[in-house]
């Protein structure tokens, strides 16, 4: 079995820095106090982002379209329990962390069981190479 650590680490780290007024919502906590489904399609697209960064999501070899991705996702959210959703947005950071960790597993079988979902390392796009030290014609400073 393939290692999807870096895929979890990516959905646990989203659930943790999606905007709090979409997890609020999300868990019926927000403004109407009631869970809001389209929550769960923002939610979904805020993880799905995270995910494309660095991950290729495909079914027979194809790359899969976002949105489908994102229906996914958004329907395996609505599928967690009330109890765990307000968790999620809770006061005890334990609940907090254990409310991420079964949504993080529930959304990785979701996506692994669908989809092959294969990591790479984007390329780098710093500043180039270091200048320090260096006169205009490639010398060292003396």
């Amino acid at each position: 079995m393939p290692d999807y650590k870096n895929l979890d680490q990516v959905i646990y780290i989203r659930l943790t820095t999606t905007r709090t007024p979409i997890k609020r919502a999300y868990a019926g906590t927000g403004q109407s106090r009631r869970r809001e489904k389209p929550s769960a399609h923002w939610f979904a697209k805020s993880i799905v982002e995270g995910i494309r960064i660095n991950h290729r999501i495909e079914r027979g070899g194809a790359a899969v379209d976002e949105a489908e991705i994102i229906g996914v996702l958004a329907d395996e959210l609505w599928k967690v329990s009330e109890a765990v959703a307000k968790d999620l947005v809770g006061i005890d950071a334990n609940k907090r962390d254990n409310a991420k960790r079964t949504i993080t597993s529930a959304l990785l079988v979701a996506l692994t069981d669908r989809y092959e979902c294969t990591f790479f390392m984007p390329k780098y796009h710093g500043m180039g190479p270091s200048s320090y030290g260096r006169s205009g014609s490639g010398e060292p400073r003396t």
